[in-house]
């Protein structure tokens, strides 16, 4: 092995020009192919191979509540009061830039209050209303049922139907015009978590009405890092460019596993570029001040390039 390598240093001693123009065109060609190459930014990477690790990484990508991505549009000055209109007309000018320009990397954005949700919820509560019902509402159907109470009833479903509400209550009323099914809607109450939130024109928001909230989930998991970072670079564009052309008191801002699996990417890249150069300079200067040569951490350095990039294109030849 030896003679051949003493074979090709000797056969380029005579021809250096030659040398040169293998050794430029080598590069060349290693670099074209690298640059070829799709990396995949991926913070769970960095982690060591290891059962349970894997196990709850498997969690986190497959986990449909953390890769939710929660964006809040607040009032910059809550003294101000409540202006959800305000609000609504920041979140129709949010949705609609994000839709429009960042719509590939979003899987489903949740901004207002599905209908057909409620719609099914009001046939399931319907068509198993005794089992909501106890003794206290047997005795309020009988209220409901006397003539003055019908009475008030229909005409409040007169005014709902004539109202633009009435295409979404067309249905629920028709099924029951009277008004029983609500009893065990009501019962259904006791199972919401929190009673800081209302609707407005369909949007969640506070009950101050001075916080609205949309859900947006990504089309890629938390730990796809260099997906979601366009994403949410989007997402800060937007905001940017709503603060200076739509309501300047109205401010935008987001959270979730999605933006601090980005956010320490980010960092952990940074901080491996920095401690990375550190290292080459340090080796640079040891290695020119060690052999008191200029061309000697040139020369030295070369190969380890030189055989980085054929791991590259061995890695895209392989794949």
């Amino acid at each position: 092995m030896e003679k051949l390598f003493i074979s090709i240093y000797n056969f380029f001693e005579k021809k250096r020009l030659l040398f040169r123009v293998t050794l430029a065109g080598s590069f060349l060609l290693l670099g074209y192919f690298a640059s070829r190459l799709k990396l995949e930014e991926d913070i769970a990477k960095i982690l060591p191979k290891d059962k349970k690790i894997e196990k709850l990484n498997e969690v986190f990508q497959n986990s449909k509540f953390l890769d939710k991505l929660v964006v809040t549009i607040s009032l910059k000055d809550t003294s101000t009061g409540p202006r959800p209109d305000s609000l609504v007309a920041y979140a129709d000018a949010f949705v609609t830039a994000l839709k429009k320009g960042y719509g590939s990397y979003i899987a489903n954005l949740q901004e207002k209050a599905d209908d057909s949700l409620l719609l099914q919820l009001f046939t399931a509560v319907t068509e198993q209303l005794p089992l909501y019902l106890d003794e206290k509402d047997y005795a309020s159907i009988d209220t409901l049922m006397k003539p003055a109470a019908l009475q008030g009833t229909l005409q409040n479903n007169i005014r709902t139907l004539s109202s633009p509400a009435g295409i979404a209550f067309k249905n629920m009323i028709v099924k029951d015009p009277v008004g029983i099914s609500y009893l065990g809607l009501k019962k259904l109450q006791q199972l919401q978590y929190d009673s800081s939130f209302e609707l407005y024109d369909s949007y969640v928001v506070t009950k101050n009405q001075q916080h609205l909230m949309l859900f947006i989930t990504p089309a890629y998991p938390p730990n796809n890092t260099g997906k979601n970072q366009l994403l949410l670079e989007g997402i800060d564009r937007i905001t940017d460019s709503l603060s200076s052309t739509a309501d300047k008191s109205v401010t935008a801002e987001y959270f979730g596993a999605t933006a601090v699996s980005a956010s320490n990417a980010a960092q952990l890249r940074k901080d491996t570029l920095f401690t990375q150069g550190i290292t080459v300079v340090f080796l640079v200067l040891f290695i020119g001040f060690y052999f008191r040569k200029k061309r000697a951490p040139f020369i030295i350095l070369v190969p380890v390039c030189f055989r980085w990039r054929c791991c590259i294109l061995s890695k895209a030849v392989f794949l």
